[in-house]
Order: structure tokens, then sequence, then C-alpha cells
């Protein structure tokens, strides 16, 4: 997880009209206010917050009307949950979350850490910004791939040259065809052409991530073969 979700404000919408602002604490404790009445309130409220995936939540907690169970994706923004009142019996509704920044704003930055890595993929190798470097790379990067030096640093200046006008890869794309994540590492599936005309070739790129920032690579790639003894396609 790249983002703290304690100590977070989250904004709930709930498809009954109902919306709460929701601050979790702690994994044991969250507190919510109604922005529709403001007389129900609660705070310090027992609460079982279990991580499901990267940037999945299930929260369970008694309110005011019966017991909660909430399951928020931060992925999605999307929200899923039962409430069970001692005399309808179980009630499910779905709606919306999204975190928000301390003075109330949404915070649209990615959330889990496969989002991060997307999120510079297609800044740096597809739109060929540097600068996302800048923003998603750790300036102590450790890098695995022989032809580059370690540091941001060195990985800015070495794609540079690569993506200007006049260079390799100043028309390259690399297609990203499936992701993976397991604890702290970032795995992609890609399909890399360095340019129009150039043959297409199987890439798999991990990532360590570390506090929102990559800090670790690794790439392994694969010429497309001119004949498979097997018949399957690469991707």
């Amino acid at each position: 997880m790249t983002k703290q979700l304690f100590n977070r404000k989250i904004l709930v919408k709930q498809d009954d009209g109902r919306q709460f602002i929701d601050v979790v604490e702690d994994e044991t404790h969250l507190s919510w206010t109604s922005t529709v009445d403001e007389t129900l309130q609660q705070r310090n409220v027992d609460a079982v917050i279990t991580r499901l995936a990267d940037g999945v939540f299930n929260l369970n907690w008694l309110g005011l009307r019966g017991a909660m169970s909430e399951t928020m994706d931060f992925n999605r923004h999307t929200l899923v949950g039962v409430r069970f009142d001692s005399e309808k019996g179980p009630q499910r509704f779905t709606g919306s979350v999204q975190l928000l920044n301390d003075d109330g704003t949404p915070d649209l930055s990615p959330f889990t850490n496969c989002q991060v890595v997307l999120a510079f993929w297609n800044a740096f190798f597809n739109r060929h910004d540097v600068s996302a470097v800048t923003q998603y790379v750790a300036p102590e990067f450790i890098q695995h791939n022989p032809s580059i030096a370690d540091g941001a640093e060195a990985f800015t200046h070495y794609y540079r040259v690569l993506f200007g006008p006049q260079g390799s890869l100043h028309e390259s794309k690399r297609t990203v065809v499936s992701v993976a994540d397991r604890d702290d590492l970032v795995y992609l599936h890609v399909i890399r052409q360095d340019s129009p005309t150039a043959t297409e070739m199987a890439e798999v790129d991990i990532f360590r991530v570390r506090d929102g920032q990559l800090v670790e690579h690794w790439a392994v790639k694969q010429p497309f073969p001119n004949h498979s003894a097997n018949g399957h396609p690469m991707f």
C-alpha cells in the first residue's frame, strides 16, 4: 500500500442518499459524521478494518442504525456494503469512496503500488516525459539494467537523449498487457516497440515501490520469434 488509510478523511457517498465523511483513525477505531444530519455523529467507534488487497479494505462496526459491513475499493472508488438493521434485517447498498486531502479536496494521486508504476510507465515510456522521474523515482534508485547506472539522475540522463527528436526511442511505445503485484513488487508484462518499423519484443519489468516511489528495477526482454514450436502467441 502506497498511501496510509489511517488518519485520512474518506468521502463516502451511498446510493440511498446519505453521505458521510469518515476519518479512519487506526486498525480498530473509526469516526464518522453524517453530512445530511449533523445530529447523527459518532466518534471512536470500535471497528475491525481488514486489508483485502492493495487499496481494498473491509470495515465492520456498529453504527447508530445497526451493524455495518463495507468493502471500500480505492482503486475503482467503489463501495459495497450491508447494514444489519434489527428490525428490517440485512439491507444491501452501494456507493463510492474517495480519499480527501486535509483541506477537503479530492486526493487524486495513485493509491496502490500498481497505480504508481502504471502512472510512471505511461508518462515516461509512452509520453516520453522525463520529468516523471522526479515525481515517481527515488533519488537512490537501484538499477539492474547493466546499461544504466544507479540513481534517478542517471536514469533521466540515459533516456533524455533517446527520447529526444533525433533519439532512437523518439517514437517508441510500450504497451502493458498485464500487471501483477506481490508485497512491494509490481510486475509488468509489456509489448515493446522501439519505433513504428521496429520488431516487437516481449518484456517483463519489475519495480520495487516504497512510500509511493520506485526504488529498484529489473528488466528482461525477448524478441518475437519467427516460429513457435507450440503455436502459441507471445501474448
